[in-house]
C-alpha cells in the first residue's frame, strides 16, 4: 500500500504544468449590450456613435460623378478675329488647305498695286485744238493709246513713264498729237481701294490737217496730264493668294493738255476715257 502511494506521487510530480485557461468572454446583458471586460468607473462617459464610413469601392464600380461641367464663356476683353469673307473663300484655290483659307483676312492679303508694272491704255477722247492758220470751231473725236512702265515706290505712290498718241476727226479736218510724260500716281487709300490719282508732265505736240489745204498748222511745247484710274484684279486671289501684284484692268478718265507759249498761241486740250490693261509683278 505504501509503495503504491509513493509511485502515484512521483508520477504526478513528473507531469508537465498545464496551460492557463483562456479568459471567459464578456457577458452580454439581456438587452444586447456588451459588458466591459473589467471594472468600469462611474465617471466614464457613454460612447458616442461614429459617422458611417463611406462604402469601399470595388474595382468594377464606375468613378463617382463630379460636379456638372459649365461651358466656358469667352473673355469679353479678348479681341475677336474676323473670319474670311465669302468672296475670299470663293477665290481661294481648290486645293488650298482649310486652315489657310480660314486665316485669310483683309489685313493679311498682299497688296495688289505692288512692284514693277507694265501696261497700256486704249480709248478715245475729245480734242479742243487751236492753231494759227486754220479755223477749228468744232471739237475733234478719235481714238488713242499710251504705253506705260514704272515702279511702285511706296504703297501709296507709283512713278513711271508714259508715251503715246491720240487722233481726232471732224468733217474734213484731222488732228494728230503725241506726248512723252513722266507720270506719278498717288493712292489715297491703298489698303482699301486701288484708286490712283495720276499726274504727269513732259513735252509733246501735234498738227491739224485740213483736206484741200497745202499746209498744216501745228502746236507743241510743254504737256501736262491729270487723271483718275481704278484697278480691278480679276481672279488674282485664286492665282496669287500669297503674292502681291497681278493682272489688272480698269477705267481711266483724264485730261491731256498742250499749253500755249503765249496768249492766243496754238494749244490743245484732250478729255479722254480709256481702258487700262496692265500687270504688276509684285515685290
Amino acid at each position: 500500500m505504501v509503495v503504491a502511494v509513493t509511485c502515484a506521487r512521483g508520477v504526478a510530480s513528473a507531469a508537465p504544468a498545464t496551460q492557463p485557461t483562456a479568459a471567459a468572454p464578456p457577458s452580454t446583458s439581456p438587452e444586447g449590450q456588451v459588458d466591459s471586460p473589467g471594472p468600469t468607473s462611474a465617471a466614464d462617459p457613454s460612447p458616442t456613435e461614429a459617422p458611417p464610413a463611406a462604402p469601399a469601392s470595388t474595382p468594377g464600380d464606375p468613378p463617382p460623378a463630379g460636379p456638372p461641367a459649365t461651358a466656358a464663356t469667352p473673355d469679353n476683353d479678348a479681341p475677336i478675329e474676323e473670319g474670311p469673307s465669302e468672296d475670299e473663300v470663293a477665290d481661294a484655290p481648290a486645293d488650298a488647305p482649310a486652315s489657310s483659307v480660314a486665316g485669310l483676312t483683309s489685313r493679311e492679303r498682299p497688296p495688289r498695286v505692288d512692284g514693277a508694272y507694265v501696261g497700256g491704255s486704249l480709248g478715245g477722247g475729245l480734242t479742243f485744238a487751236r492753231v494759227n492758220d486754220l479755223a477749228t470751231p468744232t471739237p475733234f473725236f478719235g481714238p488713242g493709246g499710251f504705253l506705260r512702265v514704272g515702279e511702285v515706290l511706296y504703297p501709296w505712290m507709283t512713278l513711271g513713264v508714259n508715251a503715246g498718241a491720240i487722233a481726232g476727226f471732224v468733217r474734213n479736218q484731222l488732228v494728230v498729237q503725241g506726248a512723252f510724260l513722266i507720270e506719278a500716281g498717288f493712292l489715297p487709300v491703298p489698303k482699301r481701294a486701288p484708286l490712283s490719282i495720276l499726274v504727269g508732265f513732259g513735252a509733246g505736240g501735234g498738227a491739224v490737217h485740213e483736206q484741200g489745204a497745202a499746209a498744216r498748222s501745228g502746236f507743241g511745247g510743254a504737256a501736262f496730264k491729270g487723271a483718275l484710274r481704278y484697278d480691278f484684279f480679276p481672279g488674282v486671289n485664286r492665282r496669287r493668294p500669297s503674292r502681291g501684284g497681278g493682272f489688272s484692268l480698269g477705267p481711266e478718265l483724264g485730261w491731256l493738255g498742250f499749253t500755249p507759249a503765249a496768249a492766243g498761241r496754238p494749244m490743245s486740250n484732250v478729255l479722254y476715257l480709256s481702258l487700262w490693261i496692265g500687270y504688276y509683278f509684285g515685290s
